[in-house]
């Protein structure tokens, strides 16, 4: 119950977001320039400031890095598998392509973050900010390269390619992580009055985002794609965190740790993929649709995984 009382309220400003957007509070307008605020400024911020405290020794693990990551590319396998054997129906080559990476990407920097800060508090979120970076970049490459297999025209793949690698590189959260990390090992200081300004614009980063996430949220299904649909949330919610618990714990990870990378492996699908799949012409709605599905699905499995993960470390 404990575990339960302590995810809610993340879903429940989630679920404010999508009355919010209903009633006409959050016009698209809104929704489209908070998203960039929180995208651009907040999150970083909020990275930076935890890493850049962070005890570097303590909280930097790299086989949790390398494990976990390495589960996001074991997932995007099988996805793979499950659209070359047909399990349910054939898909088209638009459908393929959003099912393989809804099945394996994941919204880490607006529902991760949250749920881990307000489940874990600071200590999780530190080794979360460092994590974060890692299973993005992990994300981002293999959505490419599903896009590149499964749909568009040679041209359009390359532009797509060249463009979404530049984001990789260009993306503030993975960068503002990469700078807190070296400010962590060399214990650089900034002065009192931008940590204070940092400490102020971070404070809206979590909240803004959960509100953004609920109203993105589309509640249209496709009766013909639901199998594929419950699949990829499946892979998603439960294969994804199941695995990296495995491999973690085989690999003497600390239990604290575990239950970090569970809840980042185990977030519903990212919004950016619904942006993804209309750059690299995949199926929009179904990546719509596998996002609201995920999101809903996952108040239960995110509560799922802690529970288990809290048994495995009080046995």
């Amino acid at each position: 119950m404990d575990v339960a009382l302590n995810i809610l309220p993340v879903f429940l400003v989630i679920f404010l977001g999508a009355g919010a957007k209903r009633f006409g509070f959050f016009p698209d307008v809104f929704v489209k320039g908070a998203n960039r605020l929180v995208f651009y400024i907040g999150i970083p911020a909020l990275l930076f400031i935890k890493l850049s405290r962070a005890p570097f020794h303590e909280t930097f693990d790299i086989n949790l890095a390398l494990i976990s990551s390495l589960s996001v590319f074991i997932v995007w396998l099988f996805s793979l598998l499950f659209v070359r054997l047909k399990i349910f129906s054939t898909l088209g080559s638009a459908s393929a392509a959003s099912f393989i990476q809804t099945s394996m990407h994941g919204n880490i920097g607006y529902i991760g973050l949250a749920v881990v800060f307000y489940s874990l508090g600071n200590n999780g979120l530190r080794i979360a900010s460092f994590l974060a970076p890692f299973i993005i970049i992990s994300q981002v490459i293999l959505s490419v390269l599903s896009f590149n297999i499964y749909s568009g025209t040679k041209r359009r793949k390359i532009k797509s390619l060249i463009n979404i690698l530049k984001s990789i590189f260009l993306n503030p959260i993975i960068i503002s992580a990469l700078v807190g990390i070296i400010f962590s090992y060399f214990g650089l200081k900034l002065p009192n009055f931008l940590n204070r300004f940092l400490e102020i614009v971070s404070g809206m980063a979590l909240p803004m985002a959960l509100l953004i996430i609920g109203a993105s949220l589309s509640l249209s299904l496709m009766s013909k794609s639901l199998y594929w649909l419950f699949s990829s949330s499946a892979l998603k919610l439960l294969f994804l965190p199941g695995l990296g618990v495995v491999l973690l714990h085989n690999a003497g990870v600390h239990h604290f740790s575990i239950e970090v990378a569970a809840t980042l492996l185990g977030v519903p699908t990212a919004t950016v993929s619904v942006i993804m799949s209309s750059e690299m012409e995949g199926d929009v709605k179904f990546a719509s649709t596998a996002v609201t599905l995920s999101t809903l699905l996952s108040l239960l499995s995110l509560c799922l995984w802690s529970y288990l993960i809290g048994f495995l470390g009080s046995s």
